[in-house]
């Protein structure tokens, strides 16, 4: 039995919309986990895991010890007596929460021993770690078509700047959490919870129930309840345990997180950029093999390639950025998660990126579009030219991996989609009818040029498209979340062109 949990202990972790699967693979990949269950934002498993391995999960972004995980509640009309029946429901039993509240100490416990043995490697007791000894390994250089021309705006940058990663200092180290202290936690068999546990209640609702209640009276409720129960001290500054509740219309999960901060929230990232999780996930799918090269040709602060990274070390990773400014916090961000050894930057333009064709294994890139993918003409116009760099430069059965936002993901959908000339010609038509309708004679004949010049733009990017679909074929889109706005990852398997 592995040390930090008793034999068949029960989880479940929180996931973005959409991330679920990707989730549940991981859980019985890196726990073995058994009766793992998936459902929308959650996925819940058993594990006899320690508490390094739980923390180990990287498509997670918390993660719970199960209290619970009921029917969804059916509430009486009158709202006094609904509070009544929802206490009793949620809390049940002391004994389950004994049981509950012993496994979490346990869990506590190891992280106090994992915290210490840390310590000594601080003092250089320990011999050095495997990323430490690989510090000295060396990685294939790419070859280049030509060295790359940089032009630097006074104003924005100096020459120093370009390759921070080689000149910067990597002194920062990530700062340690003070461990609980003993007389915090509970004894062995959770006796004395009554007189020292403080806690508060995080309460989420959706659904039938969200219309009775908010979740704020909810908590209240179930925080009294729970108080006149155990005999447990509210505390909502700075509790030592919080209790997690989710009513909806599916089901009624109550929860303890294991660790104060979400998985989610990396220790090795300084600057944080894309939402870690989906990083992960991107990397995920891109089946990076060991002695890869992978590629980020638009690496903005670098979160692809340092979850990446820190995932499957055994691969070389190289970002290219046309920004001085976001290659900064991506050098500051591979200093800081020591990670020197692993990834090079560059700065160069992504629809002229300085490599050999057919060179790179791995192409993964969160395409950027300003304000959380706010998608213009002009992006919509370059992407075919984006994507066909990115294809030069991936070998034959390399992997193509896209964060795309929704618009733009439905575009390139349509790509696939053959277009008729009698389609366009009738486009032309109907808008030529609609000049002639409102514009005079001499206004009409500019704008015909006009329309001239852009159906000659769109058959060349017709083309440029054409091309590029010729030698990818899509192998999965996966829509996720990321917090208020939507997006898809495309992943493609290039091919030889017949």
């Amino acid at each position: 039995m592995s040390r930090g949990c008793s034999l068949g202990s029960r989880y479940f972790c929180t996931a973005s919309r959409g991330l679920e699967q990707l989730l549940r693979e991981e859980v019985h990949r890196k726990l073995s986990a058994s009766e793992v269950e998936q459902v929308s934002g959650k996925v819940f498993f058993t594990a006899d895991a320690d508490l390094k391995k739980l923390k180990s999960l990287k498509c997670a972004e918390r993660l719970f010890l199960l209290v619970k995980k009921l029917p969804p509640i059916q509430m009486p009309r009158h709202k006094g007596k609904g509070v009544h029946v929802l206490q009793k429901y949620v809390i049940g039993e002391s004994s389950k929460w004994l049981d509950v509240v012993a496994k979490w100490q346990t869990l506590q416990d190891f992280s106090r021993e994992q915290e210490c043995t840390s310590d000594i490697t601080e003092t250089g007791i320990k011999r050095p770690t495997q990323q430490e000894s690989s510090e000295t390994r060396k990685r294939p250089k790419l070859e280049l078509d030509a060295p790359p021309t940089i032009v630097f705006n006074e104003s924005a940058a100096r020459q120093d700047d370009l390759h921070p990663v080689i000149q910067g200092s990597c002194q920062e180290k990530a700062p340690i959490q003070t461990p609980p202290s003993p007389d915090e936690l509970l004894d062995s068999k959770g006796r004395n919870a009554a007189s020292c546990m403080r806690f508060r209640v995080s309460c989420r609702c959706s659904g039938k129930i969200a219309k009775m209640f908010t979740p704020q009276e909810l908590g209240r409720a179930i925080g009294v309840a729970l108080s006149r129960q155990m005999g447990w001290k509210a505390e909502l500054r700075n509790p030592m345990l919080e209790v997690y509740v989710h009513l909806s219309d599916i089901h009624c999960v109550v929860g303890i997180p294991i660790v104060r901060l979400p998985l989610a929230s990396r220790d090795y990232i300084k600057n944080a950029g894309l939402r870690s999780t989906v990083a992960w996930a991107m990397a995920y799918l891109a089946d990076i093999k060991a002695g890869s090269l992978v590629l980020d040709p638009m690496c903005g602060l670098g979160t692809i390639l340092l979850e990446a990274a820190k995932e499957w070390p055994n691969a070389y990773y190289h970002g290219i950025d046309n920004t001085a400014s976001q290659l900064q916090m991506a050098s500051a961000n591979v200093c800081f998660a020591k990670l020197t050894s692993n990834i090079d930057l560059m700065r160069a333009s992504v629809t002229e990126l300085p490599l050999l064709t057919e060179s790179i294994d791995v192409v993964i890139c969160d395409i950027p579009f300003g304000k959380k993918f706010k998608t213009s003409q002009d992006t919509k116009t370059i992407m075919p030219y984006i994507l066909k760099e990115m294809v030069r430069v991936l070998s034959v059965n390399g992997t193509l991996v896209l964060l795309l936002s929704q618009e733009l993901s439905l575009d390139i959908q349509q790509w696939q989609k053959p277009k008729s000339h009698q389609s366009n010609k009738g486009k032309l038509d109907a808008w030529q009818n609609t000049v002639a309708t409102s514009m005079e004679p001499s206004t009409h004949s500019d704008e015909n040029a006009d329309m001239e010049h852009m159906s000659v733009d769109e058959t060349k990017q017709s083309e440029v498209q054409r091309k590029v679909l010729a030698s990818l074929v899509p192998t999965g889109i996966f829509q996720v979340s990321l917090g208020v706005t939507e997006a898809s990852i495309h992943r493609y398997k290039k091919i030889p062109i017949t």
